[in-house]
């Protein structure tokens, strides 16, 4: 992601926001990991004034802690404001954002273009429940997506408020057109929490612990992973192996085709280990699907919109 420099607000006057998109655009200055400090003009990044977690960011994790009901949590960084990828906390540490909101803040903070789109939609409306009634963004939106999604078949979008909503729609739909209960998925996948996402998902033991049983009718196998192949062969003599064996023996002996709905895939493995499969595999795995007339379900919550440098993974 693009790192942009800052300028630093002399003591004397009143504080400003160090992050400014225009002011990066103006000045062209670049803030890069270890930069020194030019007078007035770069500021270092990272720049740690305080081991984190600091006093202010103790005091809020505690708040935190106390109140707020999760299970996730493990870095003590309380963020103030953020600007492209450079992060503030709230002990006035700098620090490099490269977790990018999971993957999906692939223009970073604040950007100035998404702050005036937030500010006029919010200054026009709120809220206009779609699924009751109709506005013109949401059609434009939808046609938009239509039309950048691959293939030529006929397009809908739905709109959903995570990830997870949006496999746990998919499972609907797979289940309602192929009138079918299984589904295929990958070891190391992440494709939400709730109770049929997380039949899905197979990449931490502890995500599952105490919620069995979930969805039946979920059969994981292995990802294409040839830094460390499960199967012990090397690409490109191994032909795949990985994506062939669901054929010649997952489909031969759990997972009748005849039950099978769809195969959940990740072109590229996020939470697993960002984990790139070789050349031909995803169109293998869609050759498998369209062969045994099941659905091809593509989550790509953390790999498409751009995020491997083009729209789709």
């Amino acid at each position: 992601m693009a790192q942009r420099s800052c300028e630093s607000a002399p003591r004397s006057r009143p504080r400003r926001p160090i992050f400014s998109h225009r002011r990066f655009s103006a000045t062209r200055l670049l803030i890069r990991p270890g930069a020194s400090q030019a007078s007035g003009a770069t500021v270092k990044v990272p720049d740690i004034k305080v081991t984190p977690p600091g006093p202010k960011a103790r005091e809020i994790v505690e708040r935190d802690r106390t109140y707020v009901a999760t299970t996730t949590k493990s870095a003590p960084i309380v963020i103030r404001r953020a600007s492209g990828s450079v992060v503030e906390d709230v002990d006035g540490n700098l620090l490099i954002d490269f977790s990018s909101g999971i993957s999906v803040l692939n223009i970073g903070h604040a950007h100035p273009k998404v702050v005036e789109a937030i500010s006029k939609q919010a200054a026009e409306f709120t809220h206009f429940a779609g699924t009751d009634f109709y506005y013109d963004i949401q059609a434009r939106l939808a046609e938009r997506l239509g039309k950048m999604t691959p293939g030529k078949h006929r397009k809908k979008v739905f709109f959903g408020n995570s990830g997870t909503e949006a496999n746990e729609a998919a499972i609907k739909v797979a289940k309602s057109h192929k009138k079918r209960h299984m589904f295929l998925a990958f070891l190391g996948a992440f494709h939400g929490r709730t109770q049929g996402a997380l039949a899905l998902t197979a990449s931490k033991a502890k995500q599952r612990a105490g919620f069995f049983p979930t969805m039946p009718g979920a059969v994981h196998v292995p990802y294409a992973y040839c830094y460390r192949c499960p199967y012990k062969l090397e690409y490109p003599s191994c032909d795949l192996y990985c994506a062939n064996i669901i054929e010649d023996a997952y489909l031969t002996t759990v997972a009748p085709p005849e039950d099978v709905a769809g195969i959940f895939v990740e072109p590229v493995q996020g939470e697993g280990g960002y984990i790139v499969p070789p050349p031909g595999w995803m169109d293998r795995i869609a050759k498998i699907a369209k062969d045994n007339d099941f659905l091809l379900i593509d989550d790509e919550v953390q790999s498409g919109l751009g995020r491997t440098g083009k729209m789709w993974g």
